[in-house]
């Protein structure tokens, strides 16, 4: 899943879906990536007033082929994603 389609998605949540107790929109910085497998995305919408909600959503597209490179991950390229993703504020921070 690219940065388009994550945008998409975002965008689609913004417009149709709101909060089931208040019925108010979620803005970007109110809906988190929880985890990505696949064609499956799974988000935290969170509401100022209530509990989040988790909500998945399945990407639908023509199939790309992903061409890999094997690239050995070292203990601080972990590190420094970890901090990188801990210090963002929110989902658009992380795409720049």
């Amino acid at each position: 899943m690219d940065s388009a389609e994550i945008q998409k998605i975002f965008q689609s949540i913004q417009k149709k879906v709101r909060c089931p107790h208040c019925g108010k929109k979620y803005t970007f910085e109110n809906i988190h990536i929880q985890n990505a497998a696949g064609s499956i995305c799974f988000l935290r919408l969170e509401c100022e007033n209530h509990i989040p909600m988790l909500a998945s959503v399945a990407v639908n597209g023509p199939k790309v082929e992903i061409q890999t490179k094997e690239e050995n991950i070292t203990t601080d390229d972990v590190i420094n994603a970890y901090e990188r993703i801990s210090e963002a504020k929110s989902v658009k921070e992380l795409l720049k």
